[in-house]
């Protein structure tokens, strides 16, 4: 097995391990979706092509913060405890160590996100009255868009939390996500599509995420085991 292999899924066993995690995870893969279900469901009245825009617009962010949420455990917690100088020492990479730890945290943020998505799709068709589900451009929102910005949002946060102390990263960390939040508020008002379900916006929000990822492994490259040594407290 690939060191690679081994240390996403070493990730993601911790994470499912976590109960507290896990819950806060759920609370607002619940909560948010229903409380945003009722204003997507009375402002598009029965179109479903209207109704499954508001949730793509809604799951979007959702798994962006479910990418931080559990980023905070991966990265952090083992600054805090000081287990990350015991993973330094291993015979692997610091980019290669990245990229296993963001797998890791990007697969149960995007289970939890379409756990999400699956609450919300229910809410919005009970009170509407539409199959919201079967729209084709929401699957593909789902099964390409969303995992992208979830592993562009752990990479890019995950490297910020490598490289940065506790206290910057207590900052940044809501900066992140606002940051990504107006990102794709501003991508969908510029897209050809607009900001409605469409192919268009669909590409260019897909195109941003890796490029996203992308800048997120190239951050990740310039950080130093020597620079992560001095951030721990």
């Amino acid at each position: 097995m690939s060191t690679f292999a081994v240390i996403a899924r070493r990730e993601i066993r911790l994470a499912v391990r976590n109960r507290s995690i896990l819950i806060s995870a759920l609370i607002f893969a619940v909560w948010f979706p229903v409380m945003s279900a009722l204003g997507v469901a009375a402002g598009a009245g029965e179109d479903a092509t209207a109704l499954a825009g508001g949730i793509a617009a809604i799951i979007l962010p959702v798994g962006v913060f479910m990418g931080y949420i559990f980023c905070a455990d991966a990265f952090l917690r083992e600054k805090r405890d000081g287990t990350i100088e015991t993973l330094l020492c291993a015979p692997v990479s610091l980019r290669r160590l990245w990229e296993g730890k963001a797998a890791g945290v990007a697969v149960p943020a995007y289970l939890m996100t379409l756990v999400s998505a699956a609450v919300t799709i229910a809410a919005v068709s009970t009170l509407s009255g539409a199959l919201v589900v079967a729209e084709p451009l929401l699957i593909l929102h789902l099964a390409v868009v969303v995992p992208v910005w979830i592993a562009a949002a752990a990479g890019l946060i995950g490297a910020a939390q490598l490289a940065l102390g506790m206290r910057e990263n207590q900052i940044l960390g809501f900066v992140f996500i606002f940051g990504f939040i107006f990102l794709i508020i501003g991508l969908q008002g510029i897209a050809p599509g607009g900001p409605g379900l469409s192919l268009a916006t669909e590409g260019v929000l897909a195109a941003a995420g890796i490029a996203l990822l992308a800048l997120a492994r190239f951050i990740a490259g310039k950080v130093t085991k020597e620079r992560i040594v001095r951030t721990i407290p």
